[in-house]
């Protein structure tokens, strides 16, 4: 198997951030690197993630969003596969191995998705926790040139939607992706994160997301004559 990088943006994640990269070094096919991006935090996340292994690599940022994080993580990997996760999140043991196994069979596959099942913080995972699909930071796996392609993640105002945004553009430009219908990541339900609960100032950004999807149908209806 081709080997893969990890990219995790990491925000004030001291409370998780050792537990997350533990579920990256467990993984039945491990990574070649792991890049965590510090984005300005202001608690120990820095120092948690330069003790966990000598595979990390901690970059630091000014304050810029998840999205920006993601980028600059993902262009400092050098494995020809990226996998990313939030530094809140998990994975289970055998994910990587079953979605590299994919992209090994079919060379046509752009990204790989998974499954997600939620638990609480400070309760452990019982495997009764509601489970979402769709293409999610944490359960995607894709080749290097795709991202390039796709470019950037952007942070869209209030600092949400940004993978939104980016899956949008990955299909408009005709990348095949394929999702496992097996759980393989586990999504971290933390009151004070960025992506708990509702806040009009946060989701925003999804309505900016709305918009650009807009603008890019417009375009390719019109043959990318509008602006």
């Amino acid at each position: 198997m081709q080997p893969y990088g990890v990219v995790i943006p990491a925000y004030n994640a001291e409370r998780t951030l050792a537990e997350a990269l533990g579920s990256v070094l467990n993984q039945t096919v491990p990574p070649a690197e792991i890049v965590v991006v510090d984005d300005g935090s202001t608690d120990a996340t820095a120092e948690i993630a330069a003790r966990a292994s000598p595979l990390v690599r901690v970059l630091r940022q000014h304050n810029t969003g998840p999205g920006g994080a993601t980028t600059r993580g993902a262009q400092a990997i050098g494995a020809p596969i990226l996998a990313f996760l939030d530094a809140d999140d998990l994975w289970l043991p055998d994910k990587m191995r079953l979605q590299l196994r994919v992209l090994e069979d079919d060379a046509g596959v752009a990204l790989v998705g998974c499954r997600m099942r939620q638990f609480r913080h400070g309760e452990a995972d019982d495997g009764t926790g509601a489970v979402r699909g769709g293409l999610l930071r944490p359960c995607v796996v894709l080749r290097r040139p795709v991202f390039e392609a796709v470019g950037p993640v952007i942070d869209p105002p209030g600092k949400r939607g940004d993978m939104v945004d980016w899956f949008a553009r990955l299909r408009a430009g005709g990348h095949r992706t394929v999702e496992l219908d097996q759980v393989l990541a586990l999504r971290r339900i933390l009151p004070g994160s960025l992506s708990h609960g509702r806040a009009a100032t946060r989701d925003i950004g999804y309505l900016k997301v709305a918009h650009l999807a807009l603008l890019r149908n417009r375009r390719a209806a019109s043959g990318g004559d509008e602006g």
